[in-house]
């Protein structure tokens, strides 16, 4: 069984969010849509109130402004842990390097940042971020909040770091770098996920940040691929627009 953990600001009962994954995810579901309407609880926080009282055995932590844009995913999560005992965390987008000095995982540009992500926005704007050019699993070093699966096993080794993380920002990336020290984690092109947001990076992302990068220092850079990206010279994510291109609706 798949375990699905949301901090919902919303958490309208048999919502369009909700329908969704119960469609599209293709196998036994557990859903938790926890509320955090007023947004006292961090991230950190709800994810480990909700593994805690969770039964499957995988763990998909994800926004609630994020949605599934092909069917069967459940499926391609039970296949990939299936195959790799050592796979700890799945995501759709991630990095295979992180600075020790910038602590956003697409700073390093291509080829290091590995995935795609759908992005439909308020304001009409809908297209494809590719931080790869072409569809494929890679291992990466961490992967992005907006969705990752991860195997039971973690969770009864370590949780999130509420104490540190007690906000929005940075308990993903954290979360990750335990995981990197004994388990693997890959993101891959076989679940399409629709984010309704570009992310916010203000003045409190860049405090927990800070926060993420002293934590870290030692393990800082962390790699799982050759070579050291050049900032001087990075390329970015293209953007592809799919307006009128593919059908926007969601699956619900």
């Amino acid at each position: 069984m798949i375990t699905v953990i949301i901090s919902a600001k919303n958490p309208i009962p048999e919502s369009t969010l909700e329908r969704n994954i119960k469609k599209t995810i293709g196998s036994p579901l557990e859903l938790f849509m926890i509320n955090n309407a007023g947004g006292e609880n961090s991230l950190a926080a709800v994810y480990n109130f909700g593994a805690s009282r969770s039964r499957g055995d995988i763990l998909v932590f994800m926004h609630d402004d994020a949605f599934f844009m092909n069917e069967n995913w459940g499926p391609v999560l039970e296949s990939l842990f299936a195959q790799d005992p050592s796979l700890g965390i799945i995501g759709v987008a991630g990095s295979q390097y992180l600075f020790n000095d910038h602590c956003s995982w697409t700073a390093p540009g291509r080829p290091f940042i590995k995935g795609r992500m759908i992005h439909d926005l308020q304001n009409g704007d809908f297209f494809a971020t590719m931080y790869s050019p072409h569809k494929e699993t890679a291992q990466v070093v961490v992967c992005s909040g907006v969705f990752f699966a991860v195997r039971r096993e973690l969770l009864t080794q370590f949780g999130f770091d509420e104490k540190t993380f007690d906000s929005f920002y940075f308990h993903d990336l954290d979360f990750c770098m335990h995981a990197r020290r004994r388990w693997k984690i890959i993101v891959t092109g076989d679940i399409v996920v629709k984010h309704r947001s570009t992310g916010t990076y203000g003045k409190e992302w860049q405090r927990y940040g800070q926060l993420f990068l002293q934590k870290w220092a030692r393990e800082l850079p962390a790699a799982c691929a050759g070579g050291v990206p050049d900032l001087s010279n990075c390329v970015n994510a293209a953007s592809v627009h799919l307006k009128g291109k593919i059908e926007q609706r969601t699956i619900a």
